[in-house]
């Protein structure tokens, strides 16, 4: 290994690359998930019932210059944990049951905050449930708001405990030589060098979706009301436990329906039931519209393993801008 300043050029790699290596390096030295790292997640506060965390705005838009969808899942789906995180800790598992985001559709301009608070627990269960809400800020202007539900689960003992990356973690790094990856690291390395390489090769593609969309696989294919999109299971995508982030998938539902209305749509508002976790192989979302208005439509998502069994559903409202 060798240090590296962040801020450093690194001629030999594109600079997409070099931000997969960086998260790749990050998530060897302090365990947590590859998602949470590349998009520049930070913990900045956690006590008993609330937490903020942040994430950097620049790095993480579309192409049409606002928060990527992918990216505010992920941030509501981390920041929904953390509050709840306050009280179980950081070594149990937490899976998420149900989620709820509103987008407002605002133009957001500096970094992002997710304050999230736990509004209540039930243990008269089965198992334990916890339950919280988020709202995400750029500076003052309000950009998603978000509600879930989570099982409190015991963490597998061959995982290690959760970190809590902060503004630091970035600023100087031991970045991985590239022989010395993992074979799960050097997957998600290859994949980085081959989106990178493939977008190179076509001119058009920064203006048709990001890198990240295209590291992730969130590249639907639209067709009449239909969409469907193929993602690869793997550490690029996977959280701790070893399963897709909930907030990947969350943006797979998203992106999914998105592709089966015009571009002058926007999502309004997201709900999802996470049935299974996704394991292993190809995942398929697959969006239809239930009903189009003049101004709003409805969509449902399914998202489902190779074998056809139902990882995550999803009912999205769009909303014409």
């Amino acid at each position: 290994m060798h240090a590296i300043d962040t801020q450093a050029d690194t001629p030999s790699l594109a600079p997409e690359v070099v931000r997969v290596l960086k998260a790749l390096s990050l998530q060897r030295a302090a365990p947590w998930h590859l998602p949470g790292y590349y998009l520049g997640i930070a913990y900045d506060s956690v006590s008993q019932d609330n937490a903020s965390l942040s994430m950097d705005l620049n790095s993480n838009l579309d192409v049409h210059g606002r928060p990527l969808p992918v990216a505010l899942c992920i941030l509501a789906d981390v920041a929904l944990a953390a509050s709840i995180r306050g009280e179980v800790g950081f070594e149990t598992r937490l899976a998420t049951v149900s989620a709820k985001l509103t987008f407002t559709g605002r133009h957001a301009t500096q970094r992002l905050i997710a304050n999230s608070h736990r509004r209540f627990q039930s243990d008269d269960n089965a198992i334990a449930v916890r339950n919280s809400a988020v709202t995400i800020l750029s500076s003052e202007t309000p950009i998603c708001f978000a509600e879930g539900s989570f099982a409190v689960l015991e963490r597998p003992a061959d995982r290690p405990v959760q970190s809590q990356p902060d503004h630091h973690s970035w600023d100087q790094i031991e970045l991985l030589d590239v022989d010395e990856l993992t074979p799960q690291e050097a997957d998600a390395y290859r994949r980085a060098r081959q989106t990178s390489a493939g977008r190179a090769n076509d001119k058009t593609a920064s203006d048709k979706t990001t890198f990240t969309e295209a590291f992730w696989g969130l590249t639907p294919t639209g067709q009449g009301h239909t969409a469907t999109c193929d993602i690869q299971c793997g550490l690029h995508i996977g959280n701790r436990v070893g399963h897709v982030q909930g907030g990947v998938l969350l943006g797979l539902a998203i992106t999914t329906s998105l592709a089966t209305v015009k571009d002058d749509w926007r999502v309004l508002e997201i709900n999802a039931n996470f049935i299974r976790p996704g394991t292993e192989g190809t995942l398929t979302a697959t969006s239809h519209i239930v009903n189009a208005g003049r101004n709003l439509a409805v969509v449902l998502c399914e998202i489902k393993t190779a074998t056809g069994r139902l990882v995550l559903q999803a009912q999205t409202t769009m909303i014409r801008e």
